[in-house]
């Protein structure tokens, strides 16, 4: 039998190993990618942890407010959502046009689009 390679033919081993480099490859892209989004979130976390103790400071050299008061506000706000996780959850809202649920990262509903109103300073950012 004659071998296709040798005339400039593909074989079928060839086929399936070009669609793995290039899943291979896709698969590195996105790895790499990942990696770099990864350290731009630590990064950013770095900073606002950074930015945080100096507020908490500021607000401890201007008041008489002490770690304990710190404590438990965090604990009275994290509790917010019922449940003591050490997170602050959003919960889940109706749109006030249609009734619908909306997901809590969108600013608009999905599916009217009435835009939501910020209950609160943090909701606006």
């Amino acid at each position: 039998m004659i071998n296709p390679a040798l005339f400039g033919g593909r074989s079928e081993g060839t086929s399936s190993s070009m669609a793995a480099a290039s899943a291979a490859a896709r698969s590195a892209s996105a790895a790499r990618r990942a990696e770099r989004e990864t350290s731009h979130l630590e990064d950013r976390f770095e900073r606002l942890s950074l930015v945080c103790m100096a507020m908490w400071s500021l607000i401890q050299d201007k008041t008489n407010l002490t770690e304990e008061d710190l404590m438990e506000r965090v604990k009275l706000i994290d509790m917010m959502d019922g449940v003591e996780d050490g997170k602050a959850t959003k919960g889940v809202r109706k749109c006030r046009k249609c009734g619908r649920t909306m997901n809590p990262r969108h600013r608009k509903c999905l599916y009217c689009g009435a835009a939501e109103l910020a209950s609160s300073a943090f909701d606006a950012v």
